[in-house]
């Protein structure tokens, strides 16, 4: 792991939440907001990922990172949490997915489903992250006006 690859993964998964910004017409003012949120995210996740702690637990956390930023990100810029979930465009299972579909069309059923699972799992951890963040907000709004 060398700054060389750091700065590849920080700039890409940059460049990507951004391009995804675009795409689906984040306004001008959340746009860079979530596109740091879309590279922490992935930062984090590459990290667990590369220490061996899988990709299931490197999901969570960084949805988890990725929807408290984007509560930090809406109070501060008066937005709604929604403009700041298109950070979690990088740690969508786009490639597993693609190997899954390959594996069902080409026969390879074992593998097929063996990677349909992993998807599914990443996409729980991913969903469950970010519900997580969500709940540890509203905890953190209750006790504040009780």
């Amino acid at each position: 792991m060398t700054l060389y690859h750091f700065l590849i993964q920080a700039t890409f998964s940059y460049l990507g939440t951004f391009t995804f910004g675009l795409f689906i017409n984040l306004p001008q003012k959340a746009l860079n907001s979530s596109s740091l949120i879309g590279m922490a995210g992935w930062l984090l996740y590459w990290f667990i990922f590369k220490l061996g702690y899988g990709s299931i637990l490197g999901n969570f956390m960084a949805a988890l990172l990725v929807g408290i930023l984007g509560l930090f990100c809406s109070i501060k810029k008066k937005m709604p949490t929604t403009m700041f979930s298109s950070g979690l465009v990088p740690l969508v299972p786009g490639a597993s997915s693609y190997q899954a579909l390959s594996a069902f069309i080409n026969s390879e059923t074992t593998t097929a489903i063996s990677k349909t699972i992993h998807v599914a799992m990443v996409a729980g951890a991913i969903a469950l992250g970010y519900v997580t963040a969500q709940m540890i907000a509203d905890l953190i709004y209750k006790r504040k006006n009780v």
